[in-house]
């Protein structure tokens, strides 16, 4: 026998109402143990999950191959379907992407994020990059929070949920206004926390799509055009964030950049911590420490589980698909043999790989022809641009603050434009641009111009600084 969903539902004592948000369902068949509903076409030997699976029609239209003529490859004129349209876009779904998607969203705009992966955080989260460096300066022996605004919107909403999620590194005073935060947050909590705040801020959230080109009326960007499973399609914007890392969007777009090589780095997780027993690391016959990183407790919140690397990985070209794959089935080789024989030293015998990321680390690929690229050098003759939309902390290798200008976030020769995240700084300052609280201070600042901007109806190298300070100043963002 089989009876409607409504019924079944009546029998429970839930009425008519839907399980989710209290909707009206349809009279629409649930299975029986041994029967499928009308119009499945499942396994009627398997009908728990039979009964999910009905006939759809083509989702996606089919479009001319490319063809090989005289030895070149070409693909054939065809037209792209619009996708969406909107005041910003944001590609990239990092901390600076994820940042810059809320930052517009708050001050007005609507907003879509294209993730070219299934969650939000990018090398935060996928990439495992767990800890937030840079939050604070100090000045007359007193830390002070300067990656104010969303970053520690972030972390303070992390922390409430819970020990597993967060773990508070402090360095200097106990009192929360002169403390140097360090805070590291679980990977699975950061996604969680960033999918709810991107729920909240109303965006339009779309994964699985990966930017590879953009719309344009010379040096106008008006969209940009994506791949995922159902083609390539395309998003108008007013205003587009180029939040990729790698300067996928600024490339496309014709924009200048310096390419650069750098370590591409890869994170590990080791699980069963809490059951290690050993008091420092083996030592070798020749009575020297053996090689290899030999963790003796968590580094986390959840006292299971550690995190790292084995240094900055192999340098490489981070744009390039044979050095990516080495890097990748490398550093897989070296951590699965480095802990089997872990497990053959007393006091480690029960650690084993929780996970490895799932997103590689290139350090830094392009950086971009800004209209203000301030180098290390200008940051020691104490540059201050008059123009800041955000400040950097220590990171562990300088102690003076770094001042982003506004200029700093626009690439020479394009328009609607902004450029967020690890693209940004000079090569000897991209190692702290692309630091987590950096990315999530530029993403920040990038989003409230972005919406700003399609709010106006100007190219952000003409949207007055005094506007956007404003903006930023009301978001409790640290300028100074």
């Amino acid at each position: 026998m089989q009876i409607s969903k409504r019924d079944f539902l009546k029998r429970l004592g839930l009425g008519g109402a839907g399980l989710l948000g209290g909707a009206a369902l349809a009279d629409e068949y649930v299975a029986s143990k041994n029967r499928l509903p009308p119009g499945s076409v499942g396994d009627p030997d398997n009908v728990w999950f039979g009964k999910n699976i009905f006939p759809l029609g083509h989702t996606i239209e089919d479009v001319p191959s490319c063809v090989l003529k005289d030895g070149k490859i070409l693909q054939p004129a065809r037209e792209i379907p619009l996708f969406h349209e909107t005041d910003v876009v944001v590609v990239g779904g990092g901390p600076a992407g994820f940042a810059a998607a809320v930052a517009a969203a708050r001050n007005g705009a609507k907003v879509a994020l294209v993730e070219r992966y299934g969650s939000l955080g990018g090398l935060f989260t996928n990439g495992m990059v767990l800890i937030m460096l840079c939050t604070s300066v100090k000045e007359d022996g007193r830390y002070r929070l300067v990656t104010d605004g969303l970053t520690r919107e972030f972390a303070e909403r992390a922390k409430a949920l819970g020990p597993y999620a967060y773990l508070e590194s402090r360095r200097g005073s106990a009192d929360r206004a002169s403390f140097h935060w360090q805070p590291t947050v679980d990977p699975e909590a950061a996604k969680y926390l960033m999918d709810r705040m991107v729920e909240e801020a109303k965006i339009d959230m779309f994964f699985h799509c990966w930017g590879v080109d953009t719309v344009q009326d010379g040096g106008k960007v008006l969209g940009v055009v994506f791949e995922s499973k159902q083609g390539r399609q395309a998003i108008l914007a007013k205003q587009v964030v180029d939040a990729t890392g790698d300067g996928d969007v600024l490339f496309a777009a014709g924009g200048d950049y310096r390419q650069i090589t750098h370590g591409i780095g890869h994170v590990v997780r080791l699980g069963n911590m809490d059951r290690i027993t050993a008091k420092h690391p083996p030592k070798g016959p020749d009575g020297k420490a053996k090689p290899g990183r030999w963790p003796m407790r968590s580094n986390e919140g959840n006292p299971s589980t550690w995190w790292g690397n084995t240094g900055t990985g192999p340098k490489g070209n981070g744009l390039d698909v044979r050095d990516l794959t080495a890097a990748e089935i490398g550093f897989r080789k070296e951590w699965w043999e480095h802990v089997a024989a872990m497990r053959q030293e007393p006091g480690w015998e029960q650690v084993f790989i929780a996970n490895t990321c799932s997103q590689i680390g290139p350090r830094v690929t392009r950086l971009v022809a800004a209209e203000a690229v301030v180098d290390r050098a200008e940051y020691r003759k104490g540059a201050r641009p008059a123009d800041t939309v955000g400040v950097f902390g220590e990171d562990g290798r300088h102690k003076a603050p770094l001042y982003v200008p506004y200029r700093q976030l626009l690439p020479k020769g394009v328009d609607n434009l902004l450029c967020a995240g690890r693209m940004l700084g000079a090569p000897d300052t991209c190692d702290t641009f692309r630091l987590i609280c950096p990315c999530f201070v530029t993403g920040e600042a990038a989003g409230t111009a972005a919406a700003l901007c399609a709010k106006r109806g100007v190219a952000p190298r003409n949207l007055p600084y005094a506007e956007l300070r404003a903006a930023l100043e009301r978001a409790k963002v640290c300028l100074g």
